[in-house]
């Protein structure tokens, strides 16, 4: 049986006092797929090595302010494209994100997010976007696995939350282990409470760069449409549901892992995208 531990949300210093929101809550059967996330109240001035995102508070969009679109980021400035464009990146106590010169997929720089499954200080890893959410976009990043993992409970990629103030999952796409010990992708649900496929999808491939996208078409209503594309090849498209209830979201892309053995890991991102466009 798997058993999926209560995880803290992410926290930034800042002046003003913050408090801890509480760990999504989903029913035990769905535990394996769920990834919780949590709203910050601010961000800070980021500041890694000799990089130092300087840009005065004035230019930087308001959280709630809409995400313009095309965006993207190879993590050449660090992680200040994050910060100037209203996001924030964050690592647990004991977890830690970092810039690489290698593995890289393009240009000079990733980013590397490291984390411990076994210690509850230390689940998560991970850079965010937020703000008013496209109607419909493509979410893309480059992802680079170094070595064979079982997971047998949570290793989220990416995570969608949406909700203002109140902040609940949306999407998730997320690595399994199947039954060969292949790395497989799956995509869960939070509004429908379903695994949305893909069926019998191809494995990741390992210690070499692989493509992931998530078409996100929001609706309130069944109008809605989500899609998953690894390396360009669409792995399941869902149409004709409820994707997002909300007008606020936050997209987590990095390192979210609980229950892997080994228990140490490290994901390797670069070129992240959103656009109207694959």
């Amino acid at each position: 049986m798997v058993r999926f531990r209560a995880h803290s949300s992410p926290v930034t210093r800042c002046e003003q006092s913050q408090a801890r929101v509480p760990p999504l809550r989903v029913p035990s059967a769905l535990l394996v797929f769920a990834v919780g996330g949590a709203l910050l109240a601010c961000e800070p001035k980021l500041v890694v090595g000799q990089w130092s995102c300087g840009d005065s508070d004035a230019s930087i969009p308001l959280r709630t302010d809409p995400v313009a679109t095309p965006w993207a980021t190879g993590f050449e400035n660090a992680f200040c494209d994050y910060t100037q464009s209203g996001g924030f990146c964050f690592a647990d106590a004991a977890a830690s994100n970092r810039i690489v010169s290698a593995p890289v997929h393009s240009g000079q720089f990733a980013a590397a997010f490291d984390v411990n499954s076994a210690r509850s200080d230390s689940y998560q890893a991970r850079c965010v976007r937020q703000g008013g959410l496209p109607g419909a976009a493509y979410y893309g990043a480059w992802y680079y696995v170094p070595a064979q993992v079982t997971n047998r409970a949570v290793w989220n990629l990416f995570h969608f939350q949406g909700g203002n103030p109140v902040q609940h999952g949306l999407w998730d796409v997320s690595l399994i282990s199947a039954s060969n010990g292949d790395l497989q992708t799956v995509v869960f649900d939070f509004l429908g409470g379903v695994k949305r496929g893909p069926v019998n999808p191809p494995p990741i491939p390992i210690a070499t760069w692989f493509h992931l996208q998530f078409f996100l078409k929001r609706a309130a209503n069944a109008t809605g449409e989500i899609a998953l594309y690894q390396d360009g090849q669409v792995l399941t498209d869902v149409a004709n549901i409820i994707t997002d209830d909300s007008s606020f979201g936050q997209w987590y892309v990095g390192n979210y892992a609980d229950g892997l053995e080994p228990a140490d890991s490290t994901l390797y991102v670069d070129d992240v995208t959103i656009g109207p466009t694959p």
